[in-house]
């Protein structure tokens, strides 16, 4: 008996291989450089035998892999069996991401999507906003889209400046004790009470409390463990691996985190809905968007009956695709998740870089306080309008997400057959394009000595001699950050609260250049990064 399953297992093992090696031509056949696959996992940036042997950042050997090969217009990859198209150059990247959208719609491709259980925390996962698909997608993202408007941000600013002055409290409190603190951590607090205040009214108060469970929980969403590697290859590699997890009731994502936000979220709706109360943040915001769909749906239902079909059939909307409250939820949670980690890491690179570079926080700083003193009624912080006109405060954080991109690896899934422009290469629907943020990012052709900090690079000239797709810290085309306003202003009202008040200098405990965290989904600094602050004179 054990023979007999021995050799079932290597007739499967040797099944795929020979499938697998077969399909791995393909790159090679087109005369495409391409990174070298190994069995059975590829050579994506997402999975290989290195994530278990010599783990590196995603977004870093999304890098490496450009750079070996020169910064190529293209190449390939493969991710198990399916080529992957790893874009490197500005004009590709505006072609597949917004000119062919069409054929690029969705994020992930069946095989990612497969990569599942019907465990109610995957599923939850697979109904956020950024895994939905065609036309599911596009509705659900029209319906949000308005939330993060200018005139909706403005009525969340007096949210923010709550947090920040809890921010540069904490930042006074460092300053008088004279000792060095780490940014992560520090900022990490900042993100949390923010998001939490503005999106869901909750004080998650992680300025006061060193074991916030509000930034425990949400630190694990992005850190992957070999557990969490583990679980994916047995549902991605192994025949019955999903069976066997849904009958063990184990989510391939991470349940004890999800479920945490997922209550909390859950509770704060049910709480709005039953007392009928307001506060202007996300939630309601949200919720105002999930009944003007309902009411839009019943008009246009109402409409169509009046319209029969040839057929006598009604020409209605497929109630499968419209908004209901899981997606609400689901969405809240990756706003939640994801803006917490992003908004955090940008504002430590920012705040490390500037107290290694003196004078372009001096330059900073210089606006900053001309700004503030055009506050008047004894405002604390500038409107809206005022802190979106300081242009170098604006170039300070898009140095940083131009050298530090939050995600260095953005996919997109051919969803019918593409032939890639100039070339004689057909990708098939299901096959991946990704494009390699850090590799357009860090060329030395688009942003000479690109290791430099520099926010010079984006003042208006330099970026009207640039591709508009040279930068990608927020994506582009129709599936574009959504939270990019919110994010920008969060980070902005911090710095502006931080440097009106305080400067960073560095410290013997200061890292002369930082790696990234092999155990992040995100590029995120693997070393503490530690400062000081002092008092302005």
């Amino acid at each position: 008996m054990i023979f007999e399953i021995v050799l079932g297992v290597l007739c499967i093992i040797a099944y795929y291989y020979l499938k697998f090696h077969r399909i791995w031509k393909f790159w090679e056949n087109h005369h495409v450089p391409f990174i070298k696959p190994s069995f059975p996992f590829g050579s994506s940036t997402f999975l290989t035998w290195e994530t278990f042997t010599s783990p590196i950042n995603l977004n870093q050997k999304g890098f490496d892999q450009a750079k070996i090969l020169g910064f190529p217009t293209f190449f390939g990859t493969y991710f198990f069996q399916t080529p992957i198209l790893a874009v490197c150059d500005p004009d590709l990247a505006k072609q597949i991401m917004t000119k062919d959208f069409d054929h690029f719609v969705d994020r992930q491709g069946e095989v990612m999507k497969s990569i599942t259980t019907s465990h109610f925390v995957d599923q939850l996962w697979g109904q956020q906003l950024t895994a939905l698909q065609g036309d599911e997608w596009k509705i659900t993202r029209n319906i949000f889209t308005p939330i993060f408007t200018a005139g909706k941000l403005k009525g969340m600013m007096h949210f923010i400046h709550l947090v920040t002055n809890d921010l540069v409290k904490s930042k006074g409190q460092e300053a008088d004790r004279g000792t060095p603190f780490e940014l992560k951590e520090k900022f990490g607090k900042f993100s949390m009470d923010t998001i939490a205040s503005c999106a869901f009214g909750v004080n998650a108060d992680s300025f006061k409390d060193p074991k916030s469970t509000f930034a425990s929980n949400a630190r694990v969403m992005f850190r992957n463990s070999l557990p969490d590697f583990a679980k994916f290859v047995f549902v991605a590699g192994i025949p019955g691996g999903r069976t066997l997890m849904e009958k063990l009731n184990i989510p391939l994502q991470k349940k004890s985190p999800t479920m945490f936000f997922y209550d909390i979220i859950k509770q704060t709706i049910d709480h709005r809905l039953r007392m009928n109360v307001r506060r202007n943040d996300l939630v309601d915001l949200m919720l105002d968007a999930l009944k003007a769909d309902q009411e839009t749906r019943v008009e246009n239902e109402s409409t169509a009956k009046s319209h029969l079909d040839a057929d006598g059939g009604l020409d209605h909307p497929n109630s499968d695709t419209s908004m209901d409250e899981l997606k609400l939820v689901a969405t809240a949670f990756v706003i939640l998740i994801a803006g917490y980690d992003t908004t955090a890491q940008t504002l430590a690179i920012t705040s490390f870089y500037l107290a290694r570079n003196p004078d372009i926080q001096e330059k900073l700083s210089q606006e900053i306080m001309e700004a503030g003193a055009e506050l008047q009624d004894g405002n604390t912080y500038p409107d809206y309008h005022h802190i979106q006109s300081l242009p170098y405060l604006d170039m300070v954080l898009h140095e940083t997400l131009r050298i530090n991109p939050a995600l260095g690896v953005i996919s997109r899934t051919c969803t019918k057959d593409y032939h890639v422009p100039g070339t004689n290469i057909s990708l098939k629907r299901g096959y991946d394009a990704h494009i390699y943020v850090s590799a357009i990012h860090m060329n030395p052709d688009i942003y000479p000595d690109p290791d430099k900090y520099d926010p010079e690079r984006f003042t208006k000239e330099a970026i009207s001699r640039r591709h508009a797709y040279s930068f990608l810290g927020f994506g582009q085309g129709p599936r574009n950050c959504i939270g990019m306003r919110f994010a920008l202003l969060e980070a902005k009202l911090a710095l502006f609260g931080i440097l009106r008040s305080y400067k960073f200098i560095t410290c013997k405990e200061t890292v002369e250049k930082f790696t990234l965290d092999p155990t992040a989904i995100l590029a995120a600094p693997k070393e503490p990064l530690f400062v000081k602050v002092v008092a302005r004179t």
